[in-house]
């Protein structure tokens, strides 16, 4: 193989790319500087050679494992972008092209920015180890999430693309059931081995380490004997206990997802103490042991309370689920709480990883549960696995085993029986929810959104008023109100109510869109298009193509009307006769093909498209004022029928 610097054969060729000269490299491959012929643009090159592996097997599981990453690494910004795969069996190779690590040489001497780079200047500043190890869980629950690990986690495979660290030998990369990919570095590997998730967990507290200490990873877990002399030394010190918890020898002592490191690590970034966490836990224990526990609890639970802004509407702790009998679980839930209910959008986020991990310490922790639910059925999170009908289902399996008759267990069984097309038993379970506690103002928020969606906005509205005496401060209560009068045609009081909703909280996405329907529905598509750019704006990770999109809708409606909006977006349908259906069939029906909007009606209802999810496009059938000229075609009809809507609407007069 040529060595550095060296010009590379025919076989290394990468299709559309140049490749400069060779920067890096390990036992399965080299690594180039490549430059696109297209555009000058740089990139890394990847180039795995057949050769380098005993047999077949490993080497076709390591292109597997490129193959699965790739789906995933542009739908997280933690993660190493990949542009391109390819494969040359004729050659013996495949590769993959993918972003660039920071620049630390000359201009005509590239050389990437690693983490051991930065390390080799010595230790890094205890607040600067933070910033990085936050970043690393990220990436690391996010290829957790999706089912893989990385397996060599180590400063040189940390490298700094734009200043955010990133995981590099995304090579190394399978799917966390392949035990037989035996990988890793010593000094990093995990007593029982690479492969599973608190293996890379392991290798990732080495690397903090490492990072917090400037000391080799093989004097683990020595501390420098000048430690008390450090200005940060204090949390430094810190940062050990997450160390130690994240390199315990034994799994069972080590942090049980990504998520759960997080939540400490993040803890430290804001100045708070882990150690003395820890103290107080230790002496709640043994205040357990004395039977002061009780009182103890009953005290900073009844404080906790008191603190807790927005308790409006909100059952109390006991309709919620008892406590749990771990400490650290009631710790997590009970900050989870604090952030929701005090509706602080940056932080929601921690409150879902806080749930998940307070569920994961006692999976018998009720309000741990009920916390999820109020999380997916009631906030707007984006890169959160949220809303969906399997996390719906999960909750719901777990309130019904520990809490079959509380009113959350109600709630989630009717929205799971709502995503099922079943909406008598939907309506019933919600009739159930407000019943049992009256005062859960989720209960009534949702039963509302159910009456809605079936035909009864006038009973929808005095579900919402309910909700709103029970919690004035609640934005979705807002919301709810200008979705009822959105579907009785009072556009103008809709969009009030959606812009009070906007200015209590501009980070959901759900009022904007309210907002631009009604504009729409009113004709107004120059406003309903600054909104639409706005919600899109939320979600994107390319304003600039987001806006270069908005400004050729404009372009069409101010040629074409109303009408060159709806051809652009036709034009740009996505081509699968089996993908958007609902949508394509909107399409038509506002281009004033009336026969081609029912059957693409059709054929979203035949395919089930949304099912899913809690709420499929399917659901605003009753609602939407698209269908308003076609509610009497029988083919319409019959979809009604087929989806169960005629058993639980009003009889049309």
């Amino acid at each position: 193989m040529p060595g550095s610097g060296s010009t590379p054969t025919v076989g290394q060729i990468v299709p559309d790319y140049e490749l400069l000269r060779r920067i890096g490299g390990g036992a399965y491959g080299e690594v180039w500087l490549a430059r696109s012929k297209a555009t000058g643009v740089l990139r890394a090159a990847k180039i795995v050679w057949r050769h380098t592996f005993d047999d077949e097997r490993p080497f076709q599981r390591e292109f597997e494992g490129i193959q699965r990453f790739e789906r995933i690494s542009r739908e997280h910004p933690s993660q190493l972008s990949l542009f391109h795969i390819g494969r040359n069996d004729a050659e013996g190779y495949f590769y993959y092209v993918m972003e660039l690590a920071d620049n630390v040489g000359t201009t005509a001497d590239y050389a990437p920015r690693t983490l051991r780079a930065d390390l080799g200047k010595g230790r890094l500043p205890s607040q600067q180890v933070l910033e990085i190890s936050v970043a690393l869980t990220e990436a690391l629950g996010h290829l957790h999430q999706n089912g893989l690990v990385h397996r060599d986690v180590k400063p040189s495979n940390v490298i700094f693309v734009n200043g955010r660290p990133k995981l590099a030998d995304i090579g190394l990369v399978t799917d966390a059931s392949d035990t037989r990919s035996i990988v890793g570095t010593e000094g990093y590997l995990a007593p029982e081995g690479p492969g599973t998730p608190q293996a890379d967990i392991f290798a990732l507290g080495k690397v903090l380490y490492e990072a917090a200490t400037g000391q080799d990873r093989r004097n683990f877990p020595d501390l420098p004997p000048q430690l008390k002399e450090w200005p940060d030394a204090p949390t430094v010190l810190e940062i050990n206990e997450v160390i130690l918890k994240s390199c315990a020898p034994a799994i069972a002592n080590r942090y049980t997802s990504c998520a759960e490191l997080r939540i400490d690590l993040e803890f430290l970034a804001k100045g708070k103490s882990i150690r003395q966490r820890q103290s107080h836990l230790q002496f709640w224990s043994q205040a357990g042991k004395i039977g002061l526990t009780i009182s103890i609890l009953g005290l900073l639970t009844g404080l906790i309370i008191i603190a807790w802004p927005r308790q409006e509407g909100r059952s109390s702790p006991s309709q919620e689920g008892t406590d749990s009998t771990n400490l650290e679980a009631n710790a997590l839930c009970d900050k989870a709480m604090y952030i929701m209910r005090g509706d602080n959008y940056a932080e929601l986020g921690t409150a879902y990883s806080n749930f998940v991990a307070a569920a994961a310490l006692d999976t018998n922790f009720v309000r741990a549960y009920v916390g999820l639910l109020e999380l997916d059925a009631r906030e707007d999170v984006p890169n959160l696995p949220t809303g969906t009908k399997e996390q719906f289902r999960s909750i719901a399996r777990n309130l019904e085993r520990l809490a079959p008759h509380m009113a959350a267990t109600y709630l989630v069984e009717a929205i799971v029986n709502w995503s099922d097309w079943d909406y008598p038993e939907a309506m019933n379970l919600a009739l159930k929810a407000s019943t049992t506690d009256p005062k859960y103002e989720l209960g009534h928020t949702w039963r509302a959104w159910l009456l809605l969606c079936t035909g009864w906005p006038e009973e929808a509205r005095k579900e919402v008023e309910i909700s709103r005496r029970l919690a004035p401060s609640q934005t979705i209560v807002y919301r709810s109100l200008g979705n009822i009068e959105f579907v009785e045609r009072h556009y103008a009081k809709a969009i009030e109510w959606y812009k009070t909703t906007i200015k209590m909280e501009p980070h959901h996405t759900a009022p904007y869109s309210g907002t631009g329907g009604s504009y729409m529905a009113m004709g107004d598509y120059t406003n309903a298009l600054e909104y639409f750019e706005k919600l899109e704006m939320l979600r994107s990770t390319n304003p600039v193509a987001t806006h270069g999109a908005y400004n050729i809708f404009r372009h069409r409606v101010s040629l074409e009307g109303p009408s060159g909006y709806w051809r652009q977006q036709w034009d740009w349908r996505n081509p699968d006769p089996n993908k958007d259906c609902y949508w394509k069939a909107t399409m038509q029906i506002h281009l004033g093909n009336t026969n081609d909007a029912i059957q693409w009606l059709q054929k979203s209802y035949e395919l089930q498209e949304g099912r899913n999810l809690y709420e499929s496009p399917l659901s605003g059938l009753l609602y939407d004022p698209d269908w308003d000229g076609v509610r009497d075609n029988p083919s319409f009809v019959k979809i009604l029928d087929g989806m169960g809507y005629t058993k639980v609407m009003p009889r049309r007069k």
